[in-house]
């Protein structure tokens, strides 16, 4: 095993623990959980939640049609309405996962002013504009987050490397990991 993968793996470890203490310490009353919950259905909750997932998909489909030969094409609306499936199934255990985190960082009063203020004209004018405004948003920063990751790839193995006195090897291991991670987009 390297000391990469054994540093990494102890790193994990540590920030788990460290995560699963500060969480059984900070556990939010049931009243915030309440609290929480009423602030993300007014905020549109579930249906929210799927728009942002097909503005999400869509950008994947694009750059999933981009990688694919044109014979393979037809397949990527089967391949990410499979993914979306499994992801929108998963919608009320993301939201779930988002009240624990909203009732654990916010007030009851900061919670009870966003439920009072998404129950507005214009908090209710601003849920049904969202959709639409986090599509094109994700259209507008896809692009160029593109075009800084394709960029900065090699910079960043760089400089890792002088930092951590990386080997040869660990070069390129970093090198392929980062090319993995971030492939290079045709076009």
């Amino acid at each position: 095993m390297s000391v990469f993968k054994l540093l990494s793996g102890a790193a994990l470890a540590a920030v788990l623990a460290a995560s699963s203490a500060a969480t059984a310490a900070e556990a939010p009353s049931p009243e915030k959980i309440v609290l929480a919950r009423q602030m993300i259905e007014a905020s549109g909750g579930a249906k929210q939640m799927n728009a942002m997932l097909d503005s999400m998909f869509k950008a994947i489909g694009a750059n999933v049609d981009a990688s694919l030969p044109p014979e393979q094409q037809r397949l990527s609306a089967v391949l990410l309405q499979k993914m979306k499936e499994r992801m929108s199934a998963a919608v009320p255990q993301m939201i779930d996962g988002a009240v624990q985190v909203y009732a654990k960082d916010l007030t009851d009063k900061e919670l009870r002013d966003y439920v009072a203020w998404m129950q507005s004209d214009s908090g209710q004018s601003l849920a049904r504009k969202l959709p639409q405004i986090t599509a094109e948003t994700l259209q507008v920063l896809t692009p160029v987050i593109v075009q800084i990751t394709q960029g900065m790839k090699q910079d960043v193995v760089d400089e890792a490397c002088r930092q951590a006195q990386c080997s040869a090897h660990d070069r390129e291991v970093l090198s392929a990991a980062m090319n993995k991670a971030l492939p290079k987009q045709p076009g």
